[in-house]
């Protein structure tokens, strides 16, 4: 039987139809694998309630004669008692059921809500330990034995995750890595630095581009089209100067000067002869 170690401590759980004769060979069967015989405890169901010591068991071996009533109850006390990788052993009997594999499936499903781990039969060779139970059931064959195993750290214990260093996306100027920077002047050359001239920045007053209304008076056409402009050759031509400076060129003649009357001479006052 490799299930038990020799310095194991076992708890054997009965059911109140099974009494400590009905299980006397099983349990110095189990007893004979031990040191010493005060290593096997047995308790009733009842008794398991007042005597839930925590993480004291490496193995617990429950016994009923028919359907445990509260299993949920039971696994629960069960896994209390278990040392962190311990034993459990469930012995039941499935005739009351009509589907017994849907009332193991059952018993499967609500072991591993509890924590359990369910062991498969092929791991652990328990049929010298099963036959026995021949005095508890009148037939061994029809005994559900299921075998789990409790996690392998105790239960309500927490561990600290660590998910590493957390990496900034943000680059850094002060990298040590050597790269090759662009020297940002050798993209520049002689005519990017060059100011601009005054005259290539001139504007049509009307139109607010560097392109000549129809009938242009502020030179900007002379000057797109390459010729030069004679000095007080310019005449007004548009017919608005009388409006005001609003509806004046650049080089409108009449620049700075107050509204009039078309044909009116213009005769500044005084007042705006003065300086202030």
């Amino acid at each position: 039987m490799t299930l038990f170690k020799k310095t194991d401590s076992v708890l054997v759980v009965l059911d109140g139809e099974v009494s400590n004769d009905d299980v006397k060979d099983f349990v110095s069967s189990i007893t004979k694998h031990l040191n010493k015989a005060e290593q096997l405890s047995t308790l009733s169901t009842k008794e398991l309630e007042k005597c839930i010591n925590s993480s004291t068991y490496d193995a617990v071996i429950s016994i009923f004669k028919r359907l445990c009533p509260n299993p949920r109850i039971l696994l629960e006390q069960c896994l209390q008692m278990l040392k962190p990788g311990g034993t459990l052993i469930i012995y039941e009997s499935f005739e009351e059921k009509k589907n017994a594999n849907s009332a193991y499936d059952e018993r499967v499903s609500s072991l591993k809500l509890v924590g359990f781990k369910v062991k498969t039969h092929d791991s652990v060779d328990l049929k010298q330990l099963k036959s026995l139970l021949s005095n508890v059931y009148s037939s061994v064959d029809n005994i559900c034995e299921i075998i789990a195993e409790k996690p392998s750290f105790e239960i309500g214990s927490s561990v600290t995750l660590n998910f590493g260093e957390k990496k900034s996306n943000v680059w850094k100027l002060d990298s040590a890595v050597d790269e090759e920077l662009i020297n940002e002047d050798d993209l520049l050359d002689e005519s990017d630095v060059l100011k601009p001239v005054t005259t290539s920045l001139k504007v049509c007053s009307t139109t607010g581009k560097r392109k000549a209304c129809k009938d242009c008076t502020c030179g900007l056409a002379e000057e797109l089209s390459g010729k030069t402009v004679e000095e007080g050759a310019v005449k007004s031509s548009c017919g608005n100067c009388y409006l005001g400076d609003a509806f004046r060129c650049a080089s409108c003649p009449y620049l700075g000067m107050p509204a009039f009357k078309p044909g009116e001479k213009i005769v500044l006052p005084e007042s705006q002869l003065k300086g202030d």
